[in-house]
């Protein structure tokens, strides 16, 4: 039940005086998110939701390379519901390194994050059953690995409700970059969540072996290398599955390189075209680490991770925010601890 997150729509229509704020990378840093949603006007000190009716939008990459993933998880959960009952919402978005745990991917988490998944799920599954459940997954980080993987335990509670686009006013809010392939392979942002939340929630591996009943030292090998195939070969397109670094979840069309504009002379025309066919402004996404919050693309591409998890740069935490005018216009500030900065003065081109 901590985990849980209250569902909401795909697209999100803004009202006046409305606020959205968008968070970026977090990367396992508790005390850096909670500066974010402080530095937001969401969360007071204690973790309760102060935001009202605010639209907040987390960009993904809560987990790897941090020591309090599953902390962090747990507190925009507890705030999603609460935001929920206030008349707000917040969403939390798939990032690459979410989309590598469910495969089982672990080379960028940390031992102590690795710890706090044992302490967590580990320790309570070996209550529950006995030790001899981690057998299935041959010494690959079990804990994690049960808790992440499609029908695992994070997967209904948590999973489910995370999506990989989400639309709230004229922006459009991806971890990656969107194009004209992703929303015409999917028929929108509406399919590719569709298609994201079918397939975590339902286990890819078949049955698992709680009691691990194995012969031999190989079987159990060949049981977990078949347990990740299959999860690698049904993976949706849109979190990475058969589609690389091109998967909305990996691109970095429109915010490499960092603080300054995209170098591929493409990346207009794909930005355009995409944001017109969603009847957007803007494109919000995280990813790729900027030394701050800055658009670049005629104002349209707005980079938001400023890597400020220690794991990353321990850079300043800035927060995206967008309010709806009485005019139907939406005004675009950059928050920081002690000022808000207009949209202009963040501009690369």
């Amino acid at each position: 039940k901590d985990f849980t997150v209250p569902s909401i729509p795909d697209r999100i229509e803004l009202k006046t005086g409305q606020r959205l704020v968008t968070i970026g990378d977090v990367h396992g840093d508790l005390d850096q998110l909670k500066n974010f949603l402080y530095v937001a006007g969401v969360a007071d000190s204690d973790g309760n939701w102060i935001g009202g009716d605010t639209i907040c939008v987390q960009c993904g990459d809560i987990l790897d390379r941090g020591d309090k993933e599953l902390s962090c998880f747990r507190l925009l959960a507890d705030l999603a519901r609460q935001a929920h009952d206030a008349g707000g919402a917040l969403a939390v978005l798939y990032g690459n390194h979410e989309t590598m745990n469910v495969e089982g991917l672990f080379q960028y988490a940390w031992d102590q994050g690795n710890a706090e998944f044992e302490e967590e799920m580990g320790r309570t599954l070996d209550s529950l059953l006995t030790n001899r459940w981690r057998l299935q997954f041959a010494g690959n980080q079990p804990a994690r690995w049960a808790a992440m993987e499609p029908g695992g335990i994070l997967a209904q509670p948590l999973l489910t409700s995370m999506k990989v686009a989400i639309i709230v006013g004229k922006s459009v809010m991806v971890h990656g970059g969107l194009t004209m392939k992703h929303l015409d392979y999917y028929g929108g942002i509406e399919g590719m969540n569709k298609a994201a939340r079918d397939w975590v929630q339902e286990a890819q591996h078949g049955d698992n072996n709680n009691l691990g009943q194995y012969e031999t030292i190989e079987e159990v090998i060949q049981a977990a290398q078949a347990r990740a195939m299959s999860i690698s070969k049904s993976m949706p397109k849109c979190l990475g599955g058969k589609g690389g670094e091109s998967a909305p979840v990996w691109l970095r069309l429109y915010s490499y390189p960092a603080d300054k504009s995209p170098q591929n002379p493409e990346a207009q025309n794909a930005l355009d075209t995409v944001l017109s066919e969603l009847d957007a402004d803007r494109m919000v996404m995280g990813h790729t680490p900027q030394s701050r919050i800055n658009a670049a693309l005629n104002n349209k591409a707005w980079r938001i991770d400023v890597g400020a998890s220690k794991g990353m740069m321990g850079g300043k935490v800035e927060v995206l925010e967008v309010i709806k005018n009485e005019d139907g216009s939406e005004e675009v500030s950059v928050l920081t601890d002690s000022n808000r900065i207009p949209a202009h003065e963040r501009q690369n081109s």
